[in-house]
């Protein structure tokens, strides 16, 4: 297949020369802000405070804060992974010494935000609508088969999308080789499933 029909390669590599991330910025606070909020109500509150002594009144109040902190914080830990990743790929493209421009990286890191949180975004309004509770369920994993099975949910379909985008940075923006991009894009996913098990291991 010829590199120009690769999907998404021609937006990453525009941004070599062109690397525009103001609206693209824009746009990544609203899905964060979206996801965040349509997660929140998804969660059933009545069932994590259910061993909580608490009258009616007190139960909607904890209910609020907990949707108002989660709302924040989604918001907050998603700017923050921005920030990480952001610095993750930039470090990658100078240890490959790609003369590839931070502005550049930076464009490339909120299209790969934006590609992505669309994508989670989708998928938890399609879990908010069929009344799937992301605490217990996630339809782009295998724990769709095992409720609450977190060892089945390292194993997702979104991970296998992010590590193509990331590929694909690499090779159309920070212009590595093909074989340099595909093992990078072999570590993310070992990395990235990796850090998955484990936290499931310690919950």
């Amino acid at each position: 297949m010829e590199e120009n029909k690769l999907p998404l390669f021609q937006h990453f590599a525009s941004l070599y020369e062109n690397p525009k991330w103001i609206l693209k910025l824009v746009l990544a606070i609203i899905v964060m802000t979206l996801s965040a909020g349509v997660t929140v109500i998804t969660i059933d509150y009545n069932e994590i405070y259910k061993d909580i002594n608490m009258t009616g009144e007190q139960l909607e109040q904890a209910k609020m804060f907990g949707q108002i902190g989660g709302i924040i914080a989604g918001i907050f830990s998603s700017i923050i992974s921005v920030i990480i990743t952001f610095v993750i790929f930039l470090l990658i493209s100078k240890i490959m010494k790609s003369d590839v421009s931070g502005k550049s990286i930076f464009s490339a890191t909120l299209s790969y935000t934006l590609i992505t949180g669309v994508i989670a975004l989708i998928v938890i309004t399609i879990q908010w609508v069929t009344g799937l509770s992301p605490t217990d369920y996630s339809i782009t994993s295998l724990n769709i088969f095992d409720k609450g099975n977190k060892i089945l949910e390292a194993f997702n379909l979104k991970t296998l999308v992010g590590a193509y985008v990331f590929g694909i940075m690499l090779f159309a923006t920070s212009r590595f080789s093909k074989k340099a991009s595909i093992i990078w894009t072999i570590v993310y996913l070992i990395v990235y499933v990796g850090f998955s098990l484990l936290g499931a291991s310690f919950s």
